[in-house]
């Protein structure tokens, strides 16, 4: 008997970048804000403060940018989550018309609801602990180039690094939370279909693939599972580990 398969899950860039470019955004404030002050607190050593003053100086900055990413956290995690319900539920319905099945009505399950905050949940995370991990290492840089005596261009560089590193981390999260969101809500809605495997498909970029994700193009899988291709050799679905790009087609049980 033939497989049948409906069309391959896919994942929206557009819906990634619109989430790094919220960001970024916030991103862009916060480094000049750091970038400022961290300059005023070096000037500042040379006119007598202590390094108890600076660090505490720096402290305030640090939470004032903490509460500003709790309060986008808890905007744009959400959102993105709908973003991601919304789009795979449409993807799906197009794909079941491509075999004249009839429209499926479909509602916020208990396991859609229950899937939804969980990445609502790590998303408010990701997105809360940008400030911590950005701030964390402009103290350092801050401190140890005031109490080595390094001059004011060399901080400079270093907050130049620091903030190249965290934006290329938010999108980094962007990309990857779109893919793990989009692989997750599809399964969930798939199985309420009484689909219950897919056939794996590499994605057949990146510079260095894995090679175990390779040799998992075409095998077949059950959703509530995945393939043993993780990194430790553990059961993952396409989308799951970080900067994974595989996706699947579900198999149609019927």
């Amino acid at each position: 008997m033939k497989i049948r398969t409906l069309r391959r899950v896919n994942y929206n860039p557009g819906v990634a970048k619109a989430y790094a470019k919220a960001m970024l955004s916030v991103i862009g404030e916060m480094t000049k804000s750091a970038d400022y002050w961290v300059k005023a607190q070096w000037n500042a050593k040379l006119t007598g403060r202590s390094m108890d003053e600076i660090a505490e100086n720096l402290d305030e900055l640090k939470q004032g940018w903490v509460a500003k990413f709790d309060n986008l956290s808890l905007r744009v995690a959400p959102a993105f989550a709908k973003q991601i319900e919304r789009g795979t539920t449409m993807a799906l319905k197009k794909s079941l018309s491509a075999y004249d099945i009839p429209t499926v009505r479909f509602s916020m399950t208990k396991e859609m609801q229950q899937a939804m905050d969980g990445i609502v949940a790590e998303n408010v995370n990701l997105i809360k602990s940008i400030p911590e991990r950005y701030f964390t290492q402009v103290q350092t840089i801050a401190l140890q180039s005031i109490t080595r005596g390094r001059d004011l261009q060399y901080m400079t560089d270093e907050l130049v690094k620091q903030t190249g590193i965290t934006r290329r981390r938010a999108a980094n999260i962007a990309r990857d939370q779109n893919n793990k969101a989009t692989a997750e809500l599809s399964k969930v809605r798939q199985e309420a279909l009484g689909i219950t495997e897919g056939i794996w498909i590499h994605s057949g970029g990146g510079s260095e693939p894995r090679p175990k994700h390779v040799k998992a193009n075409g095998r077949r899988f059950k959703l509530a599972e995945g393939l043993p291709v993780g990194e430790g050799g553990e059961y993952v679905l396409p989308g799951q580990e970080i900067n994974c790009g595989c996706t699947w087609k579900p198999v149609l049980p019927y």
